[in-house]
C-alpha cells in the first residue's frame, strides 16, 4: 500500500507574492492535524490564491474607492471640443466583487481546513483510524464520559 505523503512545507513554484507567503504561514499550522496530507494540496493552494486575490482587490478598493462617478461627455461634432460633462451616476468598482467572492471562498476553505472555531470543532469529532480498531477517538471518549458511560 502506498503511503500518502505529508503536505510540503515549501510552496509550489507557481505561487508568488502574498499567496506564497500565506502558504508558508498556513501549512505549519494545519500540518499539526494528522488528517491533513498531500491530498489537501489543491485546497491549500486555492486558499492561498484567494487570500492574494482578497488582499490585491482590497488594496485596489482602498486606492480607487468602492464606487466612482460616471459622466457622459458631449462633444461638438463640428470642432470636437467638449461641450458638456453630464453626471450619470456611480459605477461599482469591479474589485469589490472580487473581494466579496474571495472572502466567501476563504471562509468556506478555512472551515474545511480547520481554520475557524467551528471547523476545528468538527475536526475534533473525526475518528482517526488506528491499528487498534477497539480504541475510541478522544472526542468519543469524552462524549462517553459525559453520558455517564465508560465504554471503550
Amino acid at each position: 500500500m502506498t503511503k500518502i505523503k505529508d503536505l510540503p512545507v515549501n510552496p509550489p513554484d507557481y505561487l508568488g507574492g502574498t499567496a506564497r507567503y500565506m502558504w508558508r504561514r498556513l501549512v505549519p499550522l494545519i500540518k499539526s492535524d494528522p488528517t491533513v496530507n498531500e491530498m489537501d494540496k489543491t485546497m491549500v493552494e486555492t486558499f492561498c490564491v484567494n487570500y492574494q486575490l482578497m488582499r490585491d482587490s482590497y488594496k485596489h478598493v482602498l486606492e480607487n474607492g468602492a464606487v466612482s462617478a460616471v459622466y457622459k461627455t458631449i462633444v461638438n461634432p463640428v470642432n470636437g471640443k467638449v461641450v458638456a460633462k453630464d453626471f450619470t451616476g456611480y459605477k461599482r468598482n469591479p474589485s469589490t466583487q472580487i473581494l466579496d467572492s474571495a472572502t466567501a471562498k476563504l471562509k468556506a476553505l478555512g472551515s474545511e481546513l480547520g481554520l475557524t472555531p467551528k471547523g476545528r470543532a468538527e475536526l475534533l469529532d473525526l475518528k482517526i483510524p488506528d491499528n487498534d480498531s477497539d480504541k475510541l477517538s478522544v472526542a468519543d471518549q469524552v462524549k462517553n464520559i459525559l453520558k455517564g458511560g465508560n465504554e471503550k
